[in-house]
């Protein structure tokens, strides 16, 4: 799906943080063409599982079987998005 904007999101055991900060990009981002790259660092807890119980078709999971660190996560959000424009941010 291509679109305007793509939000890449790193994530590391942010289990909690899932939910509210995927309602609060979604409301923040009404009305524009986007969609969210969510990037798993290979979390140890729930947080993969909070992203698949939301998943949608704006909202896509790269998922790192070990924690790769930062850098390889944003490489690997910049290389999966299909938005015009890039917009990076932590899941923390």
């Amino acid at each position: 799906m291509k679109c305007h904007l793509s939000v890449i999101v790193c994530v590391y055991n942010e289990e909690n943080n899932i939910a509210p900060l995927v309602g609060q990009l979604e409301a923040a981002l009404e009305g524009f063409d986007y969609e969210i790259v969510y990037v798993d660092d290979g979390s140890r807890d729930g947080t993969l599982s909070e992203l698949k119980k939301i998943a949608n078709p704006r909202l896509r999971i790269v998922e790192f079987r070990r924690n790769y660190g930062q850098s390889a996560a944003l490489a690997a959000g910049i290389e999966y998005a299909q938005g015009e424009w890039i917009v990076t941010m932590d899941g923390d």
